[in-house]
């Protein structure tokens, strides 16, 4: 088993604050195990990532709140959050952002995951799910791209808006709060949860940076990132979840991109009672569990692709072998949940 993913209470805190300013009784909603993480929050620095994801998930699904994630990120402080907030204000390009948000992503939360693809003209900033849970992670996964839409604007401007946002959830019921906070199209059923935008937008340069400052503020988040350079199990997660759509991604690649030998990478999983495969499983398992949580009219071949199969009776395969049932039985666990 992979070791507790973890992720900084700074967003749990504000968290709480939110939802009593709306309104929100978290105590009479949330049931005691997840009582106790909200409450620990108040004196530690880190809580279980996956609990955080599944607080969203709940309140939102108990207040009957479609717009939570989106809400609570345009509410929040940005100062307020952990030490990746500490970069925001001062980047000097939106290309820098970005590349120092994907690296130390982790420092601030461990429950996603995120990538910038170039696609043409466009850019996809690509977040993803990097720990299991309860009920699907679709309203943390919103705040967390709606956070990066406020990061982007530090930089650009407040009237910046993207080339469009795409979401893997079906479309709430209500669109009037979304089109005001993105005011760009909107994408719901998609593939990926991913803000998009125009690649000439990366080269842009920010008045307000201050490239002396992040460069120091950089090293200090590679001094907390090289505290947890011997848990390779997390970053290959992350790495897998990223690059399984579509196949390909092999051992001797993961351990490429992780700067390692593909000898050493065996042996650190081995250490850990582990293989490629275990991890391969392990990542698709979550796919598998949150594709059927959030799409509605789901099919074999979409879940093939998703899981980094060439056709859908493989995924039909990995469905009876490593989860017990097929695609009916998830269909109705889904709708249970």
């Amino acid at each position: 088993m992979l070791n507790t993913a973890l992720a900084h209470t700074a967003a749990l805190q504000q968290f709480a604050r939110y939802a009593h300013s709306s309104g929100i009784d978290l105590d009479a909603i949330l049931g005691d195990a997840h009582r106790a993480v909200l409450h620990a929050a108040r004196t530690s620095e880190l809580v279980p990532a996956q609990a955080l994801v599944d607080i969203f998930q709940i309140v939102a699904i108990a207040a009957r709140r479609d717009d939570l994630g989106v809400g609570f990120a345009m509410w929040c402080n940005l100062h307020g959050y952990g030490p990746l907030s500490l970069l925001w204000d001062h980047c000097t390009s939106v290309d820098q952002l970005l590349r120092l948000s994907g690296r130390y992503l982790h420092l601030e939360t461990e429950a996603i995951g995120s990538t910038a693809l170039a696609e043409g003209d466009e850019v996809a900033v690509v977040q993803f799910l990097t720990v299991p849970t309860l009920l699907g992670g679709s309203h943390y996964l919103d705040a967390t791209i709606t956070l990066q839409l406020r990061t982007i604007r530090l930089i650009l401007g407040q009237q910046w808006h993207p080339l469009r946002m795409e979401f893997a959830h079906p479309a709430p019921d209500q669109l009037g709060f979304h089109r005001s906070v993105f005011r760009c199209p909107l994408v719901f059923g998609a593939e990926r949860c991913a803000l998009v935008l125009h690649r000439d937008d990366l080269a842009r340069t920010s008045p307000h940076g201050n490239a002396h400052l992040t460069a120091y503020l950089e090293r200090q988040l590679e001094t907390a990132h090289s505290l947890r350079r011997d848990d390779v199990l997390r970053p290959l997660e992350r790495l897998v979840t990223a690059n399984l759509a579509g196949g390909g991604l092999t051992l001797d690649r993961a351990a490429s991109t992780l700067g390692l030998g593909a000898r050493t990478l065996q042996r650190a999983l081995a250490a850990r009672g582990m293989t490629f495969s275990d991890v391969l499983t392990t990542v698709r398992r979550r796919v598998a569990d949150d594709y059927f949580t959030n799409q509605r009219k789901p099919n074999l071949t979409d879940l093939a692709h998703r899981l980094g199969y060439a056709e859908a009776s493989a995924a039909s395969r990995f469905l009876r072998e490593r989860l017990s049932t097929g695609a009916r039985g998830l269909r109705r666990r889904a709708r249970t949940a």
